[in-house]
Parts: C-alpha cells; sequence; structure tokens
C-alpha cells in the first residue's frame, strides 16, 4: 500500500516561505554566477560584495564537463547554489567552499595551535617527560 504525502497547511507553508527568504537575504547569499569561458572560471558574486573566482578544474563536479554545456550557470533562488542547467549539475556553495578551503584553513589553525607557548602546555610537556615521553612507533616492518 502506498504512503500519501502528507498535507501541508497553509501556516507550514508560509513559514517555510520565510525560511526560504530568510536564506536568501543572507549577507553570505550568492546573488550571481557566471563564467568565463576563456579562462576557464567560474566567477560568483555574493550579496555582502565578496567575489570569487574558482577554476573550473577545481569544482569536482564539472571538471570534465565540456565547457559549452557549463555556458548556462546560474544562482539558485535562494543563493546556496550553482545550477549548470545544461550540464544537469547542481552545486551547494557553501559544500563547494568547505570543500575547497577547509583542509587550507584547518591546517593553518593547527600550525598555529601547535606553536601556542603557555604555561599549561609547558607543564603538560614536562609531566609528559617525566612518564618518558611519546611512546615509540612500533616497528612496522616486522
Amino acid at each position: 500500500m502506498a504512503t500519501k504525502a502528507p498535507r501541508y497547511g497553509k501556516r507550514e507553508h508560509d513559514a517555510a516561505v520565510r525560511r526560504g527568504d530568510a536564506l536568501a537575504n543572507l549577507s553570505t547569499a550568492l546573488t550571481r554566477a557566471t563564467l568565463d569561458e576563456g579562462a576557464k572560471i567560474v566567477h560568483l558574486r555574493f550579496r555582502n560584495g565578496i567575489e570569487l573566482a574558482i577554476p573550473i578544474k577545481a569544482i569536482h563536479e564539472i571538471a570534465n564537463v565540456p565547457i559549452a554545456r557549463l555556458r548556462d550557470v546560474t544562482a539558485s533562488p535562494m543563493g546556496d547554489g550553482l545550477l549548470f542547467d545544461c550540464a544537469d549539475v547542481a552545486i551547494y556553495v557553501p559544500g563547494l567552499l568547505r570543500d575547497l578551503f577547509a583542509d587550507a584553513f584547518a591546517g593553518a589553525l593547527g600550525k598555529i595551535g601547535g606553536r601556542s607557548r603557555s604555561s599549561a602546555k609547558a607543564a603538560a610537556a614536562r609531566k609528559n617527560g617525566l612518564k618518558g615521553g611519546r611512546p615509540r612507533l612500533a616497528d612496522s616492518s616486522l
């Protein structure tokens, strides 16, 4: 027996529309997306004025798609996606930015944290040293 889709009332519909409007009006919402065919770059413009240029080859969802199928790129109505209609590809922009930049930022933050020189860190190092320091790695050649 097939289940019926739930029916939503006016209140639920209006709440969903308000949530969508709020997302579309965030300062980080994507307002425009264009393609520079010669440079093979997708240009993104956000509501807060920030612009990014991302090489097509850096976006794995479209890296191997012929450039002619990428010409119709647009920003999604909610401002959170890139739509390539002719290539039948939609890309969630926050996920794209995370994929492109997260490792670089995480690595930089880790290096900064490792350089930290606090009395607590020094005390922990001394305490660890009294226990013999870091354990040696097991010989993996056995």
